[in-house]
């Protein structure tokens, strides 16, 4: 009895194993960032105790890509304060994808479970989705090993098999509706290919669908229920690009390859990335030569979402792409096709438990199985070691800041004063590069810190392309506020109050030169300090 309890014992430790190594290197990816205040980095934008507004169910009239996580944010922050919540999610992201990769092995040798946890947790997807700052995303990566091994179980019955199918894509439902396709790409096909004869098959899929349509419903609500603006100028803008020397599709397949050059990791790309590409051969053929009966449909899912991905490197891709949202615009979804080796990584990380596993079964000599053990440990940290660049706060990006007092003494000013209205956002434009939180891009915070409605430029400018706004009141506006005629008129008839121009640095005491000051007749200065003016705006007279 005492051995078997002890077994037990031991086998739930070693089940947690994959768990605190994931949570061990997240600590290591954020780094200096796990103290007190926000990481602010592009997409992540966290404010304190974030307003509930009319954006978080999606009524803007702008497609609804913070929905739900918005909300899932304000609400666990009247619990707990927001930067600490930040945290809890983001450490969250690496607990759940250590030990969904490893679950994935659970009749495999420890080491090679750990193997698959560490290589899915800490890659390059992760580190440049991390930077880009779309955590949202990163839910429903870390969800998919758990998806997939629901939607594979094929010996359960229908009902407990939908039970557990609708449980495992929590992580991507709360992400919204990227991280929901990501688990579709995964869900559909292992349902397929998991069932034996066409009547099941059916009725699985059937029920997966009804599942993922039930958990989107926060956000296919609002996506289906008004006009989206999107167009296909961004193809060309958010295609996936060469991050290493091995052109678009080798850093696909190393699972780089992001369309933002600046979120590459400090260090990748360079002769490291030799290596990491000759891990993700090795780990591909484990996939092939041992997983693909062990997992059915995950072949056709990271085939499909590479294909996806490698879309934008070709002419002919890019045309298709160009085809289908002008067709229907939920198809810009694709346009940021990186996102789509997620499976792809689910594989290769599977590949490389497996090929661990081979490995340490082999039969040796009594004198060399010490020797397959430290091998096996080298293939396990060589992800960490091969990728610096996330470590320690992605390499000193990711860093604790505190909004100024300014900030928030303008918050509480615009919501004290009025429940109507709307602000307007200046200068126009999307990112900003604040000196206190030591210039980094990052979203405009202010749309998330107000109550009332913000009206802002989401318009993104890459290089010498612009990809159109899609807030239709911030396209209404951009002729008068690009121009150097006055503003009010326009902003009265439009509903504005309140005019927070943020421009980052440069501004002090008012001046006859204060920004936008000349093209604001019959506004004035409610609060002004070091690189924040809020204008208040007049009623009309006569």
């Amino acid at each position: 009895m005492r051995v078997a309890l002890a077994a037990r014992r031991d086998g739930r430790l070693m089940r947690a194993v994959p768990a605190l190594t994931g949570l061990g290197l997240g600590l290591l990816a954020i780094g200096p960032g796990i103290g007190r205040g926000y990481l602010l980095s592009y997409d992540m934008v966290f404010v304190p105790r974030q307003p509930f507004s009319a954006a978080m169910p999606g009524r803007t009239g702008t497609p609804p890509r913070a929905v739900p996580s918005d909300l899932f944010v304000a609400l666990w922050s009247r619990l707990l304060p927001a930067d600490i919540v930040q945290k809890l999610l983001l450490l969250s992201i690496f607990v759940l994808a250590a030990a969904g990769a490893a679950a994935l092995l659970n009749d495999k040798h420890w080491l090679a479970r750990l193997g698959a946890g560490v290589f899915y947790a800490w890659n390059p997807f992760v580190a440049e989705r991390l930077i880009l700052g779309q955590w949202a995303l990163l839910l429903g990566y870390c969800g998919l090993p758990w998806v997939l091994r629901a939607a594979a179980d094929s010996d359960r019955p229908l009902g407990l098999w939908t039970l557990r199918l609708a449980v495992a894509p929590v992580p991507a439902a709360i992400g919204g509706f990227a991280a929901m396709c990501l688990s579709c790409v995964v869900s559909i096909p292992a349902a397929v290919a998991g069932a034996r004869g066409w009547p099941r098959r059916a009725a699985r899929v059937g029920s997966a669908l009804a599942v993922t349509a039930t958990v989107s419903l926060p956000w296919l609500i609002p996506a289906l229920s008004s006009t989206i603006r999107t167009g296909p100028v961004g193809v060309n803008v958010f295609a996936a690009r060469a991050d290493t020397p091995f052109g678009t599709v080798g850093s696909l397949l190393a699972l780089g390859g992001t369309w933002n050059r600046e979120t590459v990791p400090a260090g990748y790309g360079g002769p490291g990335s030799v290596l990491w590409l000759a891990g993700v051969v090795l780990a591909l053929g484990g996939f092939l030569l041992l997983g693909r009966s062990r997992w059915p449909g995950l072949g056709f899912s990271a085939a499909v979402g590479l294909a996806i991905a490698s879309l934008g490197a070709f002419a002919a891709g890019r045309g298709i792409l160009r085809w289908l949202i002008t067709v229907w615009p939920g198809f810009a979804v694709l346009r940021d096709g990186q996102q789509f080796v997620a499976p792809l990584a689910l594989a290769e990380a599977a590949g490389a438990g497996l090929a661990l596993a081979w490995m340490l079964g082999l039969r040796k000599p009594a004198a060399m199985k010490d020797a397959g053990r430290l091998v096996a440990v080298i293939a396990i940290i060589a992800p960490v070691v091969l990728l610096p660049g996330l470590a320690w706060g992605a390499a000193g990006r990711l860093k604790p800041v505190q909004y100024p007092a300014d900030w928030l003494a303008a918050r509480q000013l615009i919501d004290g004063t009025t429940t109507d209205g709307k602000a307007l956002l200046l200068p126009w434009g999307a990112y900003r590069r604040y000196g206190w939180n030591g210039g980094e891009a990052v979203l405009d915070p202010w749309p998330r810190m107000l109550r009332l409605p913000v009206i802002w430029n989401d318009a993104v400018q890459v290089g010498r392309i612009t990809v159109p706004a899609e807030d239709p009141v911030a396209a209404s506006l951009t002729d008068a506020i690009t121009s150097s005629r006055p503003l009010t008129r326009a902003l009265r008839s439009a509903g504005v109050r309140f005019v927070i121009v943020d421009a980052g640095s440069g501004l002090s005491e008012p001046t006859p030169g204060y920004p936008f000051q000349s093209r604001l007749p019959g506004c004035h200065i409610v609060l002004a300090g070091p690189g924040l003016i809020v204008y208040k705006v007049g009623e009309a007279t006569g």
